[in-house]
């Protein structure tokens, strides 16, 4: 078991990005009502890539297995909705990958034999995952005997987890080592010769400064440079790859938020007028407010200064005095002091933090090894050893355990800090919190200062159910009313309503504004242009304290975007262009008579500029910006020549360059070496990106989640 809970300590960062699950029963829910076949291959494909169908079936079983193999490592026995999405991606992502990667393993020969995968495991080169899930942690090597335990009995565990686990830890092992023979492939590929070293050394070696002057577009008005339809088009022809797009949908949408009323306001504020008698009078404020109020009971002491200021003077009053009702974020609230106390500021501490595994799920064992550690410190024993060969907490364990100096608001549990702050110096107390069991033993204090502690009792201030049902009817007869986006939008003026407008990816998760709109989201992209947008023959989505109405307004499929939609991005390069070539032409004519650049400035009305230590790789000139164009021309120049007009970013240049400097270097071999590893360091991601292009994929996930 011993190794077991390391395995489980240890495996955290490897699964970390890999967590998730699915909710099956809605999906097919959904396939039901809209009266499709159930068992139709087509109706669960979730993917297409190279070709090959890919079900929802497929990808569910290993966001499962996953699943469930976090839980193993980490204990738990549930999982949030992040990380449920997270898997949802990284289980895309290495599935893309593999069904994109296998065709190529294959052709090529490129496999991983038995013989290395026990390599990896038990041989002389241990994969460093092995590594870090057996390693002894006094060594820091591999744990050869725990290993062969885990190896031989792993099989025997009734649940199957252990299996699953080890089984995904192979598969890991054997994809990373395919990819890593099959990158080396192409690296072995890649090279740089002596001809192309030299010819980089010298580009590189250049080194000038210039002189410069600018003619920016912004000087040429608009209405000097007439654009036809024709030229339009043409550009958009021969820039079409500028305008790829992905699958989006515009939707215009209102809220009607569900808001207290006045009459839901009185409500909460003539609660806590009735009960707060009853409060003053009790000799059990945290029993009280615990059954009563909407607001937790708070056990920590505060000083003056930490107190609300329409609170402080509780901080000399009496043991029973109160203040209120007073509203405060978003609740009615009465404030009685409790408690008066002398207690630290800070205090220095250090812990053992004990997790459960998933067997142990009422903490029975956990608490029971509490114990005997406890026992433990209180004979003597080294608190810092214990905390290394138990505690969970591997940053404090590289200190033995210690969290330095806290304030009672920097700890992470309300329950650790009344702990920490009311402890005795020396003593070992046991406190649970959401991460586990903590061994506290606080080690030092600061000053011990008076402190008061509040009993707040308070009231939320919520809609009624009355005042949901009244918005809901007033969304109603609004969708109900105006189901046409003509009518719509005629409403919205009418009537002043706030209209929003999102663009939304088939797979987004969010809209700015709105709680949980997934379905939302699912519903856009199964309505039609200029329609309502309906989920199950419903107009109204209820998204958190909101009811939505949205019509989509605009659907942009894959592929390249139409000339109408980008014809004024076009416009402003054409223009661009045109502006480019007028000034150009002006340029060239005021340079026959002015043969300097400072002469050209004056004629042009402009300043001389400087640029210095300019070289091929340069990025950005000073008063220009980027300009790759104007740096390309500076880098060939001779020196003291006007450059023909140059066609830039900003405007139009000529320049002049002062003083070259050749600084090539004498290691053409170092250039050679530098120019193939510069080659091979981006193989991989761009031999991947180029096949992932090839690969065609269709992702269709939207539809299930």
């Amino acid at each position: 078991m011993a190794t077991l809970e390391k395995i489980r300590n240890r495996a955290g960062v490897l699964v970390a990005v890999i967590i998730g699950i699915a909710l099956l029963a809605f999906i097919l829910g959904d396939f039901l009502n809209s009266g499709r076949t159930l068992f139709s291959s087509s109706e669960f494909e979730i993917a297409e890539i190279s070709g090959k169908s890919i079900p929802y079936q497929k990808y569910q079983k290993e966001i499962d297995e996953i699943v469930e193999i976090n839980k193993f490592t980490t204990g738990q026995s549930a999982i949030d909705e992040a990380s449920i999405m997270r898997i949802r991606e990284e289980t895309w992502k290495q599935m893309v990958r593999e069904y994109i990667l296998e065709d190529e393993y294959s052709e090529l020969g490129v496999n991983v034999s038995s013989q290395e995968l026990w390599d990896m495991i038990m041989g002389e080169n241990i994969h460093p995952i092995i590594q870090q899930l057996f390693a002894n942690p006094e060594t820091g090597q591999v744990n050869t005997i725990n290993l062969l335990r885990f190896l031989k009995s792993y099989d025997q565990d009734p649940s199957g987890q252990q299996k699953t686990y080890w089984l995904f830890i192979e598969d890991q092992l054997e994809q990373e080592r395919l990819f890593s023979k099959y990158s080396t492939l192409i690296k072995k590929g890649l090279y740089a010769t002596n001809q192309e070293a030299m010819a980089e050394m010298k580009r590189l070696g250049r080194k000038v400064d210039f002189d410069f002057v600018l003619q920016p577009y912004h000087t040429v008005s608009d209405s000097l440079v007439k654009v036809s339809s024709s030229e339009l088009k043409e550009y958009y022809e021969k820039h079409k790859n500028d305008y790829k797009q992905t699958a989006s949908r515009n939707v215009e949408y209102i809220t009607f938020d569900i808001t207290p009323s006045e009459a839901d306001k009185k409500d909460a504020e003539t609660w806590v007028n009735n009960i707060s008698a009853d409060f003053i009078n009790t000799d059990n404020d945290k029993e009280f407010v615990n059954l009563n109020s909407d607001v937790a009971f708070d056990n920590s002491f505060y000083k003056k200064d930490e107190l609300p200021e329409n609170l402080q003077e509780l901080f000399d009053a009496k043991i029973g005095t109160t203040v209120g009702p007073y509203f405060n974020d978003e609740a009615y609230k009465i404030a009685k002091v409790s408690e008066f106390g002398t207690l630290p500021d800070s205090v220095k501490v250090r812990h053992i933090l004990l997790q459960p595994n998933q067997q142990d799920a009422n903490y029975s064992q956990l608490y029971s090894l509490a114990d005997s550690l406890k026992n433990l410190l209180e004979k003597g024993a080294d608190f810092g050893n214990l905390a290394k060969d138990y505690s969970v907490d591997r940053t404090a364990n590289e200190k033995g355990g210690d969290l330095g100096w806290l304030k009672a608001s920097q700890m992470f549990s309300p329950a650790f800090a009344d702990t920490c702050m009311q402890a005795k110096i020396g003593k070992t107390k046991l406190v649970a919190t959401n991460y586990g069991l903590h061994l506290i033993e606080v080690t030092a204090k600061s000053k011990e200062v008076k402190k008061v502690k509040l009993a707040i009792l308070g009231r939320k201030l919520e809609a009624s159910s009355e005042t949901v049902q009244q918005t809901y009817a007033k969304a109603s007869q609004f969708a109900g009313s105006f189901n046409t986006y003509d009518k719509f939008s005629k409403a919205i003026e009418e009537q002043g309503i706030t209209k929003r407008v999102a663009t939304v990816l088939s797979s987004d998760q969010g809209i700015a504004g709105l709680e949980s709109p997934r379905e939302f989201i699912r519903s856009i992209y199964q309505t039609e242009l200029k329609e309502i947008v309906e989920s199950r023959n419903q107009a109204i989505f209820e998204l958190g304290d909101r009811f939505v109405i949205g019509f989509v307004t605009e659907i942009r499929e894959d592929g390249f975007a139409s000339l109408e939609d980008v014809k004024n991005q076009i416009m402003v390069q054409v223009r661009k262009e045109k502006k480019a070539d007028l000034l150009a032409s002006q340029i060239k004519e005021k340079m026959v008579s002015a043969n300097t650049l400072y002469s050209l400035a004056q004629v042009l009305n402009t300043n001389v500029q400087e640029a210095t230590n300019i070289n091929f790789r340069t990025y950005s000139i000073p008063n220009a910006g980027i300009e790759p164009k104007l740096v390309a021309v500076a880098s060939k120049m001779d020196i003291n020549k006007l450059s023909e007009p140059v066609k830039g970013n900003l405007g139009v240049y000529v320049i002049q360059v002062k003083s070259a400097i050749d600084e090539t270097g004498d290691n053409p071999l170092f250039q050679k070496n530098m120019s193939i590893s510069q080659l091979q360091n981006r193989a991989n991601y761009e031999a991947f990106e180029a096949l992932r292009e090839a690969a065609k994929i269709i992702d269709k996930r939207d539809k299930f989640y």
